[in-house]
């Protein structure tokens, strides 16, 4: 079995500030978010993993390598860069909220029809991309402990489809440097949850 860890990456100064924050916006982590991943690799484990793959934008590396400490080589992968929001990147949620309110969910995040007024990227074409990552993933690393760096879109989107959850809203975002386990039998398919959304410090490894 594969052994899947998802860390959503630590704080930017836009979310902070309640921007969109997409893969338009390119930004380290800010102070608070350093502390986060900090606090989190103290949970962490990292002889137990066998590869760290990470997305291209800033804040995934920084998250990476503050979690490795060049105990792993990071690898990069494109596919698992941040939905591009568009003309919506850096723009204040609140405010695109309140001028576009039938392209939100319950839970305040944009759903697959806000692409109707920006020029974003779709759910279809992020859901086709990391579609590619998942098959990839599962050939390459079998019996594993893979740890993925990467989005608050993104990993939604990425478990979603690994549970088939009928539909991306029944999840809420992965908080920034909270982890996500999945396990995945390789031989049946079946993925199980074994945690969502835990933050540091806890029992991440177990």
């Amino acid at each position: 079995m594969l052994d899947l860890y998802i860390v959503r990456h630590g704080q930017t100064d836009t979310n902070k500030t309640g921007k969109m924050n997409g893969a338009g916006t390119d930004l380290p982590l800010n102070d608070q978010g350093i502390q986060q991943v900090k606090t989190l690799k103290a949970s962490l484990d990292m002889n137990q993993i066998d590869a760290l793959y990470t997305s291209p934008l800033q804040r995934a590396v920084q998250t990476a390598q503050i979690l490795s400490q060049e105990q792993l080589p990071l690898q990069i992968d494109e596919r698992l860069r941040e939905i591009d929001y568009g003309d919506w990147d850096g723009q204040d949620e609140h405010w695109l909220q309140t001028h576009y309110p039938q392209v939100f969910d319950a839970w305040g995040y944009s759903t697959e029809e806000y692409t109707k007024y920006s020029t974003g990227e779709s759910y279809a074409h992020l859901g086709q991309r990391l579609l590619a990552f998942e098959q990839d993933l599962i050939k390459n690393n079998p019996h594993q402990k893979v740890l993925l760096v990467c989005h608050g879109t993104v990993g939604r989107v990425l478990v979603q489809r690994l549970l088939g959850i009928d539909h991306v809203s029944q999840l809420v975002e992965i908080a920034n440097a909270a982890m996500v386990h999945l396990v995945v039998h390789e031989d049946s398919g079946q993925v199980d949850l074994r945690y969502y959304n835990r933050k540091a410090p806890s029992n991440l490894m177990e």
